[in-house]
């Protein structure tokens, strides 16, 4: 490593203090690592996001021990999920386990919950906030640490391992050649959060409307008439619709279902857009010296869109593969490449199920149908159910006998 200077040395480097990266962060330091989280924002601060901290994250929550503080401020936790179809019809599908009722995931802005787990992570761990990393220090083809400014002064950090959690735009992935752009493999959205709305009933909403179609429009609610509201679109077919997301969202808010329930609703500050980079891409995400978590990775959700989930299991991935050679010592190339493979062997067929959702529900007809079919049949509404929170359930979704039934429901 050169001339390394013991206060800029570190067992690994962390960039980014998203959900991924804080997690990862306060793993690794738990095991009594030295780990360096850097984040070129302040915290709190709001990020564009849907706001929905669905199924996958709470296991990864619980073993933080942030259950109780989340359910203590109060942030509503999901029942169940609305679905409507481009023609009006609707269903309420509530969240099953073993054939029971149970409570979701949490709607919380990000601006709170990203807050709670950077705080929570730099109790732990070094953690410098208005750090922007500018570039990823290499020593014969191995990453070996990081150049970051703060206060207008670079400074290198060296370390065994650079974990890149730093988003869809991430610089240790585009310094490594892992950043691709593909608009199948990219979704585009735009949130707003408005007071004031009506009908909100504990549920996420998902409504396949015509404004919005062949994407969706969502209400997350946030409490009792605040939600959080937004459309979402895959990336290749905005482009080729030349359409305008949040004149979209506008139409929707204003349409004939809606318009009711917005009436009184206000704007709270401006709609905001982002991209969300799909798993459906299966990108490279290892190599010698570095990771990559979450968006760095391309991990979201390629039915639902939902990143928080894969990104926090990313990080419990790093923390068992990457925190157990650090133990030891030594991060080798081999490492590296076994995390992205126990990370693929643990996420890999829930995104391809996923991606096979999102092709068939695509289709106008196959919503139609399924909804209708899903107001009328307590069985389908019981396997939809079990397709939004079961791995194998969603296996269903490659089966062509399932749509027979379906169509015999």
């Amino acid at each position: 490593m050169g001339a390394l200077m013991e206060g800029n040395a570190f067992d690994a480097i962390v960039v980014g203090a998203g959900p991924s990266g804080s997690t990862c962060a306060c793993l690794l330091a738990e095991r009594g690592l030295r780990i360096l989280l850097l984040d070129k924002e302040s915290f709190p601060r709001d990020k564009p996001c849907g706001d929905a901290i669905g199924g996958k994250a709470l296991n990864v929550i619980e073993r933080l021990g942030l259950m109780q503080e989340l359910s203590e401020k109060g942030f509503p936790r999901n029942s169940g999920i609305i679905f409507s179809s481009p023609s009006g019809n609707e269903v309420e599908i509530p969240l099953l386990e073993n054939g029971k009722k149970v409570s979701g995931g949490f709607v919380c802005k990000r601006e709170d919950f990203d807050a709670i787990l950077f705080q929570h992570a730099e109790k732990k761990c070094k953690a410098m906030e208005k750090t922007e990393v500018v570039d990823v220090l290499s020593e014969e083809g191995k990453v070996v640490g990081v150049k970051a400014r703060h206060d207008g002064k670079e400074e290198n950090y060296y370390c065994n391992v650079v974990i890149g959690a730093d988003g869809v735009n991430s610089i240790v992935a585009r310094k490594a050649g892992c950043l691709a752009a593909d608009s199948r493999h990219y979704a585009a959205a735009v949130r707003a959060y408005y007071s004031g709305v009506g009908g909100l009933r504990g549920n996420i909403e998902v409504h396949f409307v015509p404004e919005s179609m062949p994407g969706y429009f969502w209400i997350f609610p946030l409490s009792k008439n605040e939600a959080n509201v937004g459309v979402g679109m895959l990336l290749s077919e905005a482009k080729k619709r030349k359409v305008n997301l949040e004149q979209v969202l506008l139409q929707c808010i204003s349409s004939k279902k809606f318009a009711q329930r917005f009436a009184s609703a206000k704007l709270q500050g401006r709609m905001r857009g982002w991209s969300l980079p799909l798993a459906s891409a299966r990108r490279k995400c290892s190599g010698d010296g570095f990771i990559l978590l979450g968006d760095a990775a391309s991990l979201v959700d390629p039915f639902s869109g939902e990143g928080i989930g894969n990104g926090m299991k990313s990080a419990a991935i790093a923390d068992e593969v990457i925190g157990t050679a650090l133990a030891k010592g030594q991060v080798t190339i081999q490492d590296c490449l076994r995390y992205e493979g126990r990370l693929w062997e643990e996420i890999g067929p829930d995104v391809g199920y996923s991606h096979a959702m999102q092709k068939v529900l695509s289709n106008g007809w196959v919503l139609e149908l399924a909804i209708s079919k899903a107001k009328r049949s307590e069985w389908l509404r019981e396997e939809l159910a079990g397709m939004i929170a079961s791995r194998e359930a969603k296996k269903k979704a490659r089966d062509p006998f399932f749509y027979l039934r379906m169509l015999l429901a």
